[in-house]
C-alpha cells in the first residue's frame, strides 16, 4: 500500500491501529478454522460409529427372519 509522502500523526495512528487489528483477525481466522476441523471431524467420527452400529443391528435382525 503506497501512502502519501505527508500525513498527519493522527491517520498514521489509525492506519497502524487497523493493520494491527487485520493481522489479529488473521491470526484468529486461523485459530477458527482449526476448531471447525476438529468439530467436523467428531461429527464425522459419530456419524460412522453410528453408521456401524445401525448396520450391525439390521445384520442381527436379518438374521432372525426364517
Amino acid at each position: 500500500m503506497r501512502l502519501p509522502t505527508v500525513m498527519s500523526s493522527q491517520l498514521t495512528l489509525l492506519l497502524l491501529r487497523a493493520q494491527g487489528t487485520l493481522q489479529r483477525l488473521r491470526e484468529d481466522r486461523g485459530a477458527s478454522t482449526l476448531e471447525w476441523v476438529v468439530i467436523t471431524t467428531l461429527i464425522i467420527g459419530i456419524a460412522i460409529a453410528a453408521a456401524a452400529v445401525m448396520k450391525d443391528k439390521v445384520t442381527e435382525w436379518l438374521a432372525k427372519i426364517p
